[in-house]
């Protein structure tokens, strides 16, 4: 029983760890003086600072996205929405802001998401992902008391009601474990991207497209992208990444034209 406790402890720890916010720096209050004073470029210079030498945040990354949409960068702007969820699902402002930009750009993102998968995702942005792991300890404490009550109490309700208490907090302690590393995941994914040129030319193949047969189509500034491949092709500009939009369609973009999440 101990060694279970200890993996749920090293659980919790390994995700605190992962996910902890920095205090606000020296770096933070003078970008956000600069913020204040419509001095867009510096506060950017001194948030991105602050993520060098500090560490990074949500609550940055959100500043950062406002610092981006002001100077009229909307696709960094989206980036960093994007990113300052990732660390913290709950962060409403960051997602109030991100759908207000969105609605900005010009490829709008279908909303291809099943009523399974819209839950999921309602039930990963609940919590950040050592909120999850917390829950899921409390969870497995309450099944403990549960078993002990089972094991030493001579009363047949009471055993009965912990037998049966006992296996539904199990249960959803597994649950909770298993939305923990979920959302941990997202954090550490980058398999998506976004599109930062006003407007990029994709390619079928991993190179310019030399003729029209060869361009696939048009995606434009802020458009969200699923980073499938990635080929090096020194004498076809660089590095080339094959992507997929939301409605399914793949093609090749170069690397320098979009930034990971």
């Amino acid at each position: 029983m101990n060694r279970i406790i200890n993996i749920f402890a090293a659980i919790i720890l390994s995700i605190t760890a992962a996910t902890a916010a920095e205090p606000e720096t020296a770096y933070d209050q003078q970008a956000d003086s600069a913020y204040t004073a419509d001095n867009f470029a510096l506060a950017e210079e001194l948030y991105l600072k602050a993520a060098q030498e500090h560490g990074t945040s949500s609550t940055l990354f959100y500043n950062l996205g406002n610092t981006y949409y002001r100077q009229g960068n909307l696709g960094k702007a989206i980036v960093y929405y994007e990113r300052a969820l990732k660390l913290d699902p709950s962060n409403s402002d960051a997602r109030t802001n991100l759908e207000f930009v969105k609605g900005k750009i010009a490829d709008k993102e279908p909303d291809s998401s099943s009523v399974i998968g819209k839950a999921v995702d309602n039930i990963l942005n609940s919590f950040h992902a050592d909120a999850w792991a917390w829950i899921a300890l409390a969870l497995f404490a309450i099944f403990i008391g549960a078993a002990a009550a089972y094991l030493f109490s001579e009363a047949v309700l009471v055993r009965k009601t912990a037998f049966f208490g006992g296996m539904l907090v199990f249960v959803l302690t597994v649950c909770a474990v298993a939305v923990s590393f979920a959302a941990a995941n997202r954090v550490e994914s980058d398999k998506y991207a976004i599109i930062l040129p006003p407007a990029a030319q994709l390619s079928t193949s991993p190179r310019e497209a030399r003729s029209q047969s060869e361009q696939a189509f048009l995606l434009h500034e802020g458009t969200k992208v699923e980073v499938i491949d990635s080929v090096s092709s020194p004498g076809e500009g660089g590095k080339w990444l094959e992507v997929k939009v939301p409605t399914g369609e793949r093609a090749w973009i170069k690397s320098t034209d979009v930034e990971r999440v």
